[in-house]
């Protein structure tokens, strides 16, 4: 099962969304090595970092792969819209590092929240 979930999420992430840099750099070659560097370094370890809040390493590589797709969607349509309102670079990356904070401090909120429910 883990396997079909890896091959659909490889998928999607390849097809299905659009390069977010494509909104704001005129050169086409220049978005998508900025979004080849960012999204296979920054944006993958950001939502596998928030996926890390919630699952737990190796306990279900299936619900992982889902939860980890599940935030690199999130963080990746923010991105796209960021780039389609603002037209900085520099803007748009400022935005999304306060949003990618706020976005820890409610998941952690709700992780203390169900604990605390739990016990």
């Amino acid at each position: 099962m883990y396997d079909i979930v890896r091959i659909f999420n490889s998928t999607l992430r390849d097809q299905a969304f659009s390069n977010p840099f494509e909104y704001i750099m005129d050169n086409q070659l220049a978005a998508i090595l900025f979004f080849s560097l960012f999204g296979s370094v920054v944006l993958k370890k950001i939502a596998f970092t928030m996926c890390g809040v919630f699952y737990k390493r190796k306990s279900n590589k299936t619900l992982g792969s889902i939860v980890y797709m599940f935030f690199y969607c999130i963080n990746i349509q923010v991105l796209i819209k960021l780039c389609q309102w603002f037209k900085d670079i520099n803007l748009v990356i400022s935005i999304y590092m306060l949003f990618v904070i706020a976005l820890f401090i409610v998941l952690y909120k709700v992780k203390n929240g169900i604990r605390q429910n739990i016990v």
